[in-house]
Protein backbone atom coordinates (compact mmCIF):
# COMPACT_ATOMS: atom_id res chain seq x y z
CA UNK A 1 0.00 0.00 0.00
CA UNK A 2 1.44 3.01 -1.16
CA UNK A 3 1.83 5.60 1.79
CA UNK A 4 2.53 9.52 2.04
CA UNK A 5 3.49 12.29 3.98
CA UNK A 6 3.42 15.55 3.89
CA UNK A 7 6.63 17.28 6.07
CA UNK A 8 5.63 20.28 8.11
CA UNK A 9 9.62 21.48 8.44
CA UNK A 10 12.75 21.50 6.67
CA UNK A 11 16.48 20.38 7.12
CA UNK A 12 19.43 23.88 7.51
CA UNK A 13 10.13 12.09 -14.06
CA UNK A 14 7.17 11.23 -16.17
CA UNK A 15 9.07 12.77 -19.39
CA UNK A 16 12.43 11.22 -19.61
CA UNK A 17 15.18 13.80 -20.11
CA UNK A 18 16.50 14.09 -23.72
CA UNK A 19 20.21 15.14 -22.36
CA UNK A 20 20.51 14.62 -18.58
CA UNK A 21 20.24 11.64 -16.44
CA UNK A 22 17.67 13.13 -14.33
CA UNK A 23 15.64 16.28 -15.43
CA UNK A 24 15.70 18.60 -12.43
CA UNK A 25 13.93 21.74 -13.22
CA UNK A 26 12.93 25.25 -11.25
CA UNK A 27 9.73 25.86 -10.22
CA UNK A 28 10.30 29.98 -9.52
CA UNK A 29 7.13 31.01 -6.67
CA UNK A 30 8.90 34.47 -6.08
CA UNK A 31 6.90 37.12 -6.66
CA UNK A 32 7.46 40.10 -9.38
CA UNK A 33 10.75 42.10 -8.45
CA UNK A 34 12.05 39.31 -5.24
CA UNK A 35 14.64 36.83 -5.58
CA UNK A 36 15.20 35.21 -8.53
CA UNK A 37 12.93 38.29 -9.93
CA UNK A 38 15.63 40.66 -8.11
CA UNK A 39 15.69 43.38 -11.26
CA UNK A 40 18.35 44.69 -9.54
CA UNK A 41 21.67 45.64 -12.25
CA UNK A 42 24.75 43.35 -11.24
CA UNK A 43 27.92 42.94 -13.52
CA UNK A 44 28.66 39.34 -14.71
CA UNK A 45 30.54 37.30 -12.64
CA UNK A 46 32.77 33.60 -12.54
CA UNK A 47 31.20 32.46 -16.02
CA UNK A 48 28.05 33.50 -14.78
CA UNK A 49 26.58 36.00 -17.76
CA UNK A 50 23.56 37.34 -15.69
CA UNK A 51 23.12 41.04 -15.83
CA UNK A 52 20.74 40.87 -13.13
CA UNK A 53 20.60 40.16 -9.66
CA UNK A 54 17.66 37.96 -10.14
CA UNK A 55 18.73 36.42 -13.34
CA UNK A 56 22.30 35.19 -11.54
CA UNK A 57 20.31 33.57 -9.42
CA UNK A 58 18.54 31.97 -12.10
CA UNK A 59 21.44 30.90 -13.51
CA UNK A 60 23.28 30.23 -10.79
CA UNK A 61 20.55 28.13 -9.38
CA UNK A 62 19.96 26.22 -12.83
CA UNK A 63 23.23 25.48 -13.06
CA UNK A 64 23.32 23.61 -9.82
CA UNK A 65 20.45 21.61 -11.28
CA UNK A 66 22.01 20.74 -14.28
CA UNK A 67 25.13 19.51 -12.61
CA UNK A 68 23.07 17.29 -10.31
CA UNK A 69 21.01 16.04 -13.60
CA UNK A 70 23.84 15.09 -15.15
CA UNK A 71 25.38 13.05 -12.22
CA UNK A 72 22.13 10.79 -11.46
CA UNK A 73 19.55 8.74 -13.01
CA UNK A 74 15.69 8.99 -13.13
CA UNK A 75 13.26 8.60 -15.63
CA UNK A 76 10.91 11.23 -13.90
CA UNK A 77 10.84 14.64 -13.45
CA UNK A 78 12.36 16.28 -10.41
CA UNK A 79 10.71 19.89 -9.85
CA UNK A 80 12.50 22.19 -7.36
CA UNK A 81 10.18 25.22 -5.54
CA UNK A 82 12.82 27.26 -4.86
CA UNK A 83 12.18 31.11 -3.40
CA UNK A 84 14.03 33.79 -1.71
CA UNK A 85 13.12 34.56 1.85
CA UNK A 86 14.14 36.31 4.94
CA UNK A 87 15.78 33.40 6.82
CA UNK A 88 16.77 34.06 10.74
CA UNK A 89 20.18 35.63 11.05
CA UNK A 90 22.53 37.60 12.50
CA UNK A 91 25.02 40.14 11.87
CA UNK A 92 27.58 37.26 12.18
CA UNK A 93 25.98 34.01 11.26
CA UNK A 94 22.51 32.72 10.75
CA UNK A 95 20.92 30.18 8.16
CA UNK A 96 21.82 30.34 4.74
CA UNK A 97 19.13 28.09 3.17
CA UNK A 98 16.83 25.50 3.94
CA UNK A 99 15.76 22.38 1.99
CA UNK A 100 14.05 19.35 2.12
CA UNK A 101 11.35 16.83 0.54
CA UNK A 102 8.19 18.00 -0.11
CA UNK A 103 6.58 14.82 0.23
CA UNK A 104 7.71 11.14 1.19
CA UNK A 105 7.02 7.79 0.32
CA UNK A 106 6.89 3.95 1.91
CA UNK A 107 5.87 0.84 0.82
CA UNK A 108 5.44 1.98 -2.78
CA UNK A 109 6.19 -0.73 -5.68
CA UNK A 110 9.60 -1.75 -5.86
CA UNK A 111 11.09 -0.20 -2.72
CA UNK A 112 13.70 -1.65 -1.61
CA UNK A 113 13.16 -1.08 1.91
CA UNK A 114 9.39 -1.84 3.04
CA UNK A 115 7.81 0.40 5.58
CA UNK A 116 10.67 2.54 4.91
CA UNK A 117 10.33 6.38 4.28
CA UNK A 118 12.03 7.91 0.65
CA UNK A 119 11.76 11.58 -0.38
CA UNK A 120 9.73 11.96 -3.41
CA UNK A 121 12.63 12.21 -6.27
CA UNK A 122 14.28 9.37 -4.25
CA UNK A 123 10.76 6.83 -4.91
CA UNK A 124 9.97 8.50 -8.00
CA UNK A 125 13.21 7.33 -9.57
CA UNK A 126 13.13 3.41 -8.03
CA UNK A 127 9.77 2.97 -9.56
CA UNK A 128 10.12 4.68 -12.51
CA UNK A 129 6.37 7.04 -12.22
CA UNK A 130 5.63 10.21 -10.89
CA UNK A 131 4.06 9.30 -7.34
CA UNK A 132 2.54 12.43 -7.00
CA UNK A 133 1.63 14.10 -10.20
CA UNK A 134 -0.15 17.16 -11.47
CA UNK A 135 -0.83 20.63 -8.80
CA UNK A 136 0.34 20.35 -5.26
CA UNK A 137 1.86 23.41 -5.18
CA UNK A 138 1.12 27.15 -6.29
CA UNK A 139 3.78 28.20 -9.38
CA UNK A 140 4.45 27.77 -13.01
CA UNK A 141 5.00 24.40 -13.18
CA UNK A 142 1.51 23.30 -10.66
CA UNK A 143 0.85 21.05 -14.07
CA UNK A 144 1.28 18.56 -14.88
CA UNK A 145 3.99 17.87 -12.15
CA UNK A 146 3.98 18.13 -8.50
CA UNK A 147 7.03 19.86 -6.23
CA UNK A 148 9.53 17.46 -4.69
CA UNK A 149 11.73 19.29 -3.40
CA UNK A 150 11.76 22.81 -1.85
CA UNK A 151 14.63 25.19 -1.39
CA UNK A 152 14.76 28.69 0.00
CA UNK A 153 17.75 31.00 -0.08
CA UNK A 154 18.17 33.70 2.62
CA UNK A 155 17.28 37.19 0.83
CA UNK A 156 19.00 39.18 3.47
CA UNK A 157 22.97 37.98 3.42
CA UNK A 158 25.11 40.65 3.12
CA UNK A 159 22.40 43.11 4.54
CA UNK A 160 22.82 44.91 7.93
CA UNK A 161 21.70 42.78 10.44
CA UNK A 162 22.73 39.85 8.32
CA UNK A 163 25.61 37.78 7.92
CA UNK A 164 26.82 41.46 6.75
CA UNK A 165 29.92 41.09 4.38
CA UNK A 166 29.95 41.24 0.58
CA UNK A 167 26.94 38.99 0.54
CA UNK A 168 26.39 35.74 -2.32
CA UNK A 169 29.07 35.43 -4.51
CA UNK A 170 27.03 33.83 -7.82
CA UNK A 171 29.47 32.83 -10.27
CA UNK A 172 29.96 29.30 -11.35
CA UNK A 173 33.14 29.11 -10.52
CA UNK A 174 33.90 27.97 -6.79
CA UNK A 175 35.82 31.08 -6.59
CA UNK A 176 34.16 33.75 -4.03
CA UNK A 177 36.15 36.61 -3.00
CA UNK A 178 37.25 37.08 0.34
CA UNK A 179 33.79 36.93 2.46
CA UNK A 180 31.63 36.28 -0.20
CA UNK A 181 29.10 33.08 0.07
CA UNK A 182 29.38 31.07 -2.80
CA UNK A 183 25.65 30.26 -3.86
CA UNK A 184 26.30 27.39 -6.23
CA UNK A 185 28.29 25.58 -3.52
CA UNK A 186 25.32 26.13 -1.09
CA UNK A 187 22.61 25.32 -3.62
CA UNK A 188 24.42 21.90 -4.47
CA UNK A 189 24.59 20.79 -0.92
CA UNK A 190 20.83 21.92 -0.07
CA UNK A 191 19.46 20.24 -3.55
CA UNK A 192 21.64 16.76 -1.93
CA UNK A 193 19.17 17.05 1.00
CA UNK A 194 15.86 17.74 -1.17
CA UNK A 195 17.39 14.37 -2.87
CA UNK A 196 17.64 12.46 0.17
CA UNK A 197 20.62 13.60 2.12
CA UNK A 198 18.45 14.02 4.90
CA UNK A 199 16.69 11.65 7.58
CA UNK A 200 12.76 12.74 8.45
CA UNK A 201 12.98 12.00 12.17
CA UNK A 202 13.18 14.56 14.72
CA UNK A 203 16.46 13.99 16.93
CA UNK A 204 15.05 16.02 19.69
CA UNK A 205 11.93 13.89 20.58
CA UNK A 206 13.01 10.48 18.66
CA UNK A 207 9.45 10.54 16.84
CA UNK A 208 9.29 9.96 12.97
CA UNK A 209 6.30 10.09 10.90
CA UNK A 210 3.92 7.49 11.60
CA UNK A 211 6.52 5.52 13.41
CA UNK A 212 8.16 4.68 10.64
CA UNK A 213 12.05 4.81 9.93
CA UNK A 214 13.81 5.91 6.31
CA UNK A 215 16.03 4.58 4.02
CA UNK A 216 18.80 7.01 5.27
CA UNK A 217 18.07 6.07 8.91
CA UNK A 218 18.77 2.48 7.73
CA UNK A 219 22.20 3.28 7.15
CA UNK A 220 22.88 5.37 10.38
CA UNK A 221 24.60 3.46 13.13
CA UNK A 222 25.57 4.07 16.73
CA UNK A 223 28.74 2.52 17.33
CA UNK A 224 28.48 2.10 21.17
CA UNK A 225 25.09 0.29 20.98
CA UNK A 226 25.51 -1.31 17.58
CA UNK A 227 22.36 -0.41 16.39
CA UNK A 228 21.56 0.87 13.12
CA UNK A 229 18.91 4.07 13.46
CA UNK A 230 16.16 2.59 11.65
CA UNK A 231 15.83 -0.36 14.75
CA UNK A 232 16.02 2.48 17.88
CA UNK A 233 13.13 3.59 19.94
CA UNK A 234 12.27 7.17 20.60
CA UNK A 235 14.48 7.54 23.70
CA UNK A 236 17.60 5.40 22.05
CA UNK A 237 17.17 7.81 19.30
CA UNK A 238 17.82 11.00 21.14
CA UNK A 239 20.57 9.38 23.03
CA UNK A 240 22.55 8.67 19.94
CA UNK A 241 21.73 12.13 18.23
CA UNK A 242 24.19 13.65 21.33
CA UNK A 243 26.79 10.79 21.24
CA UNK A 244 29.46 13.04 19.28
CA UNK A 245 32.16 11.03 17.37
CA UNK A 246 30.32 7.57 17.38
CA UNK A 247 27.23 7.94 15.39
CA UNK A 248 28.59 7.05 11.60
CA UNK A 249 27.16 6.56 7.96
CA UNK A 250 27.39 2.38 6.64
CA UNK A 251 26.42 2.29 3.69
CA UNK A 252 28.96 0.33 1.42
CA UNK A 253 29.60 2.91 -1.39
CA UNK A 254 30.53 6.22 1.17
CA UNK A 255 32.51 2.99 3.20
CA UNK A 256 34.56 1.95 0.46
CA UNK A 257 35.21 5.24 -1.02
CA UNK A 258 36.09 7.11 2.28
CA UNK A 259 39.99 6.67 1.40
CA UNK A 260 40.28 7.69 -1.85
CA UNK A 261 38.63 10.70 -0.84
CA UNK A 262 39.38 11.41 3.45
CA UNK A 263 42.92 12.52 4.48
CA UNK A 264 45.43 10.70 7.27
CA UNK A 265 43.91 11.52 10.76
CA UNK A 266 45.14 14.71 11.52
CA UNK A 267 45.11 15.33 15.16
CA UNK A 268 45.81 17.73 18.30
CA UNK A 269 47.06 15.37 21.19
CA UNK A 270 47.79 17.01 24.70
CA UNK A 271 50.15 15.95 27.25
CA UNK A 272 51.45 16.93 30.74
CA UNK A 273 48.85 16.17 33.61
CA UNK A 274 45.78 15.41 30.90
CA UNK A 275 46.63 12.72 28.12
CA UNK A 276 44.34 12.73 25.57
CA UNK A 277 43.91 13.31 21.46
CA UNK A 278 41.60 16.44 21.80
CA UNK A 279 38.95 16.37 18.34
CA UNK A 280 39.68 20.00 16.80
CA UNK A 281 37.82 21.94 13.69
CA UNK A 282 40.34 24.34 11.24
CA UNK A 283 39.30 28.08 11.47
CA UNK A 284 38.40 30.09 8.38
CA UNK A 285 41.25 32.53 8.73
CA UNK A 286 44.82 32.45 9.72
CA UNK A 287 47.31 29.67 8.62
CA UNK A 288 46.67 25.84 9.03
CA UNK A 289 47.65 24.27 12.05
CA UNK A 290 50.86 22.19 11.67
CA UNK A 291 53.29 19.59 13.10
CA UNK A 292 55.48 23.08 12.44
CA UNK A 293 53.18 25.85 14.35
CA UNK A 294 51.08 24.31 16.65
CA UNK A 295 52.96 23.06 19.56
CA UNK A 296 54.03 24.20 22.71
CA UNK A 297 52.68 24.87 26.56
CA UNK A 298 48.56 25.92 26.81
CA UNK A 299 48.16 28.77 29.23
CA UNK A 300 44.49 30.17 29.90
CA UNK A 301 44.40 33.78 28.33
CA UNK A 302 42.76 36.56 30.76
CA UNK A 303 41.19 39.79 29.51
CA UNK A 304 39.77 42.15 31.50
CA UNK A 305 35.21 42.31 30.67
CA UNK A 306 34.53 43.55 28.10
CA UNK A 307 31.02 44.07 28.78
CA UNK A 308 29.25 43.94 32.58
CA UNK A 309 29.06 40.53 33.69
CA UNK A 310 31.25 39.25 30.90
CA UNK A 311 34.02 36.32 30.89
CA UNK A 312 37.48 36.99 31.62
CA UNK A 313 38.33 34.33 29.44
CA UNK A 314 36.69 35.36 26.34
CA UNK A 315 39.37 37.28 25.01
CA UNK A 316 37.63 40.05 23.60
CA UNK A 317 39.03 42.49 25.30
CA UNK A 318 43.97 42.55 25.06
CA UNK A 319 45.14 39.46 27.26
CA UNK A 320 46.45 40.82 30.79
CA UNK A 321 48.79 38.15 31.02
CA UNK A 322 50.49 38.73 27.87
CA UNK A 323 53.58 37.75 29.22
CA UNK A 324 52.62 34.73 30.17
CA UNK A 325 51.15 33.89 26.74
CA UNK A 326 54.05 35.09 25.05
CA UNK A 327 55.47 32.18 22.90
CA UNK A 328 52.78 30.00 24.18
CA UNK A 329 49.05 28.07 22.83
CA UNK A 330 46.46 30.28 24.10
CA UNK A 331 43.21 28.89 25.47
CA UNK A 332 40.34 31.03 24.94
CA UNK A 333 36.46 30.63 25.73
CA UNK A 334 33.86 30.90 23.26
CA UNK A 335 31.43 33.83 23.55
CA UNK A 336 30.72 37.73 23.87
CA UNK A 337 32.75 38.93 20.44
CA UNK A 338 33.69 37.11 17.31
CA UNK A 339 36.48 34.61 16.57
CA UNK A 340 38.92 36.71 15.05
CA UNK A 341 38.67 39.06 17.68
CA UNK A 342 40.02 36.63 19.91
CA UNK A 343 42.49 35.48 17.71
CA UNK A 344 43.65 39.12 17.07
CA UNK A 345 43.66 40.05 20.60
CA UNK A 346 45.74 36.22 21.62
CA UNK A 347 48.37 37.17 18.86
CA UNK A 348 49.07 40.60 20.01
CA UNK A 349 49.63 39.37 23.53
CA UNK A 350 52.59 37.05 21.51
CA UNK A 351 51.09 33.76 21.71
CA UNK A 352 52.07 31.34 18.86
CA UNK A 353 48.36 29.62 18.37
CA UNK A 354 45.21 29.90 19.96
CA UNK A 355 42.27 27.34 20.94
CA UNK A 356 38.47 28.27 21.08
CA UNK A 357 37.00 26.26 23.66
CA UNK A 358 33.29 25.94 22.90
CA UNK A 359 30.45 26.35 25.74
CA UNK A 360 27.17 25.01 27.11
CA UNK A 361 28.26 21.71 26.21
CA UNK A 362 28.78 21.89 22.72
CA UNK A 363 31.16 19.41 20.62
CA UNK A 364 34.07 20.82 18.32
CA UNK A 365 33.50 23.69 15.65
CA UNK A 366 35.17 25.10 13.26
CA UNK A 367 35.60 29.27 14.11
CA UNK A 368 34.20 31.06 11.27
CA UNK A 369 35.46 35.01 9.87
CA UNK A 370 38.00 36.82 7.94
CA UNK A 371 40.79 39.33 9.09
CA UNK A 372 44.02 38.34 6.68
CA UNK A 373 46.01 40.18 9.65
CA UNK A 374 45.86 36.45 11.92
CA UNK A 375 49.33 35.02 11.13
CA UNK A 376 48.68 32.37 13.73
CA UNK A 377 46.91 29.22 13.48
CA UNK A 378 43.42 29.05 15.34
CA UNK A 379 41.15 25.49 16.69
CA UNK A 380 38.11 25.12 17.93
CA UNK A 381 37.45 22.50 20.55
CA UNK A 382 34.31 21.34 22.54
CA UNK A 383 33.27 22.74 25.88
CA UNK A 384 34.31 19.19 27.46
CA UNK A 385 38.36 19.39 26.25
CA UNK A 386 38.41 22.74 27.16
CA UNK A 387 37.47 22.30 30.74
CA UNK A 388 39.77 19.49 31.10
CA UNK A 389 42.61 21.25 29.80
CA UNK A 390 41.91 23.91 32.13
CA UNK A 391 41.64 21.71 35.13
CA UNK A 392 45.51 19.87 34.22
CA UNK A 393 46.92 23.83 34.07
CA UNK A 394 49.59 24.78 34.04
CA UNK A 395 51.22 21.16 33.21
CA UNK A 396 49.48 20.91 29.47
CA UNK A 397 51.56 21.05 26.43
CA UNK A 398 49.43 20.63 22.94
CA UNK A 399 51.19 18.90 19.99
CA UNK A 400 49.48 18.31 16.35
CA UNK A 401 50.41 14.92 14.73
CA UNK A 402 49.21 13.63 11.85
CA UNK A 403 48.83 9.53 11.73
CA UNK A 404 48.61 8.16 8.09
CA UNK A 405 47.01 4.66 9.38
CA UNK A 406 43.91 6.41 10.30
CA UNK A 407 41.42 8.35 8.25
CA UNK A 408 40.26 12.25 9.29
CA UNK A 409 36.85 11.55 10.03
CA UNK A 410 35.76 8.25 10.24
CA UNK A 411 35.38 6.17 13.13
CA UNK A 412 35.74 1.95 13.40
CA UNK A 413 35.53 2.09 9.61
CA UNK A 414 32.59 4.48 9.17
CA UNK A 415 32.33 7.71 8.19
CA UNK A 416 31.20 9.69 10.93
CA UNK A 417 27.71 12.01 11.24
CA UNK A 418 27.37 15.06 12.73
CA UNK A 419 26.09 14.56 16.32
CA UNK A 420 26.87 17.89 18.57
CA UNK A 421 26.63 17.23 22.04
CA UNK A 422 23.14 19.68 21.38
CA UNK A 423 20.86 18.52 18.95
CA UNK A 424 20.44 21.15 16.19
CA UNK A 425 17.41 20.26 14.64
CA UNK A 426 17.30 20.43 10.58
CA UNK A 427 21.56 19.92 11.01
CA UNK A 428 22.43 16.70 13.32
CA UNK A 429 22.76 13.57 11.60
CA UNK A 430 21.61 14.47 8.58
CA UNK A 431 25.37 15.52 7.46
CA UNK A 432 28.72 14.66 7.54
CA UNK A 433 30.60 15.56 11.11
CA UNK A 434 32.63 18.64 10.40
CA UNK A 435 35.81 17.02 11.40
CA UNK A 436 35.92 15.49 8.23
CA UNK A 437 39.63 16.57 5.97
CA UNK A 438 39.40 18.09 3.58
CA UNK A 439 36.31 19.57 3.92
CA UNK A 440 33.26 17.52 2.51
CA UNK A 441 30.31 19.62 0.62
CA UNK A 442 27.30 17.65 3.37
CA UNK A 443 29.18 19.36 6.25
CA UNK A 444 26.40 21.58 8.10
CA UNK A 445 28.84 25.02 7.61
CA UNK A 446 29.24 26.36 4.41
CA UNK A 447 33.38 26.44 3.83
CA UNK A 448 35.63 28.23 1.20
CA UNK A 449 37.44 24.64 0.30
CA UNK A 450 34.59 22.82 -1.73
CA UNK A 451 34.27 22.95 -5.11
CA UNK A 452 30.93 22.06 -6.59
CA UNK A 453 30.98 22.84 -9.55
CA UNK A 454 33.47 20.26 -9.94
CA UNK A 455 33.75 17.52 -7.41
CA UNK A 456 30.58 16.39 -4.70
CA UNK A 457 33.37 14.00 -2.53
CA UNK A 458 31.06 11.32 -1.00
CA UNK A 459 27.89 12.57 -1.90
CA UNK A 460 26.92 10.63 -4.59
CA UNK A 461 28.46 7.89 -2.21
CA UNK A 462 25.72 8.29 -0.28
CA UNK A 463 23.24 9.05 -2.90
CA UNK A 464 24.23 5.49 -4.36
CA UNK A 465 24.05 3.60 -1.09
CA UNK A 466 20.35 4.64 -0.62
CA UNK A 467 18.94 4.00 -3.77
CA UNK A 468 20.04 6.10 -6.58
CA UNK A 469 21.57 5.81 -9.83
CA UNK A 470 24.42 7.31 -11.42
CA UNK A 471 24.15 8.21 -14.85
CA UNK A 472 26.34 7.84 -17.38
CA UNK A 473 28.96 10.09 -18.81
CA UNK A 474 27.49 11.55 -22.29
CA UNK A 475 29.62 13.67 -24.43
CA UNK A 476 27.40 14.83 -27.43
CA UNK A 477 25.20 12.58 -28.60
CA UNK A 478 27.75 9.58 -27.43
CA UNK A 479 27.24 7.66 -24.24
CA UNK A 480 30.82 6.42 -22.63
CA UNK A 481 28.61 4.06 -20.95
CA UNK A 482 31.12 5.07 -17.76
CA UNK A 483 29.93 6.20 -14.64
CA UNK A 484 30.04 10.18 -15.22
CA UNK A 485 31.08 10.93 -11.52
CA UNK A 486 34.15 8.64 -10.59
CA UNK A 487 34.57 7.18 -6.54
CA UNK A 488 36.30 10.15 -5.59
CA UNK A 489 33.12 12.34 -6.36
CA UNK A 490 34.75 14.18 -9.21
CA UNK A 491 32.28 15.02 -12.02
CA UNK A 492 33.26 13.84 -15.61
CA UNK A 493 30.75 15.34 -17.19
CA UNK A 494 32.30 18.93 -15.47
CA UNK A 495 35.49 18.38 -16.98
CA UNK A 496 33.38 17.36 -20.74
CA UNK A 497 32.56 21.19 -20.13
CA UNK A 498 35.47 22.55 -19.20
CA UNK A 499 37.43 21.18 -21.62
CA UNK A 500 35.00 22.58 -24.24
CA UNK A 501 34.78 25.78 -23.02
CA UNK A 502 39.05 26.06 -23.34
CA UNK A 503 39.55 24.30 -26.48
CA UNK A 504 39.74 26.73 -29.79
CA UNK A 505 39.46 23.40 -31.72
CA UNK A 506 38.16 19.77 -31.52
CA UNK A 507 41.91 18.55 -31.55
CA UNK A 508 42.78 20.48 -27.84
CA UNK A 509 39.29 18.90 -26.97
CA UNK A 510 40.23 15.74 -27.01
CA UNK A 511 43.90 16.26 -25.61
CA UNK A 512 42.39 17.77 -22.82
CA UNK A 513 39.87 15.07 -22.39
CA UNK A 514 43.05 12.70 -23.13
CA UNK A 515 44.56 14.51 -19.89
CA UNK A 516 41.21 14.09 -17.79
CA UNK A 517 40.96 10.20 -18.63
CA UNK A 518 44.54 9.32 -18.17
CA UNK A 519 45.00 11.12 -14.75
CA UNK A 520 41.83 9.06 -13.74
CA UNK A 521 43.25 6.17 -15.25
CA UNK A 522 46.50 6.26 -13.42
CA UNK A 523 44.51 6.68 -10.42
CA UNK A 524 42.81 3.23 -10.66
CA UNK A 525 39.29 5.17 -10.92
CA UNK A 526 38.87 4.42 -14.38
CA UNK A 527 39.79 0.94 -16.34
CA UNK A 528 41.32 0.59 -19.93
CA UNK A 529 38.12 -0.34 -21.67
CA UNK A 530 36.75 2.97 -19.98
CA UNK A 531 39.20 4.80 -21.02
CA UNK A 532 38.84 4.10 -24.28
CA UNK A 533 35.18 4.73 -24.28
CA UNK A 534 35.89 7.94 -23.15
CA UNK A 535 38.40 8.48 -25.87
CA UNK A 536 36.44 7.47 -28.37
CA UNK A 537 33.07 9.66 -27.36
CA UNK A 538 35.68 12.95 -27.05
CA UNK A 539 37.14 11.83 -30.64
CA UNK A 540 33.42 11.62 -32.42
CA UNK A 541 32.34 15.34 -31.16
CA UNK A 542 32.04 17.76 -28.64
Amino acid sequence: MKTTYILAGLLGLVAAAPSLGANIILNNVDVAGVGFNDATLAAPVGGNAGTTVGAQRLIGYRKALELWGKTLRSDVTVVVQGSFAGLPCTATGGTLAQAGAITIFASFPGAPLPNHWYGAALANSIVGVDLTPGGLDPGPLAAPFADDIVANFNGNVGKPGCIEGPGWYYGLDSTPGPGQTDFLDVFMHEVSHGLGFQNFVNEASGASPASLPDVYMANTRDLDTGLQWNVMNAAQIRASAINNGRVVWTGPQVTANAPLVLGPFEGIRVSGSVNKEVEYGAAAFGPAASASNFAGQIVLGLDASNVAGASTTDGCSPLTNAAAVAGKIALIDRGTCTFVVKAKNAQNAGAKAVILANTLGRASFEPGGTDASITIPAIGISNADGDLIKAGLPSVNAEYFVDPTRLVGVADGYVRLYAPRTVALGSSISHFDTVAVPNLLMEPFTTATTQANANLDLTPSLMQDIGWRIETLKIGGCDTGVPSVLRTGQMLHANVEACSAAAKNHGQFVSCMNIVTNAAKASGLITGNQHGAITSCAARGR
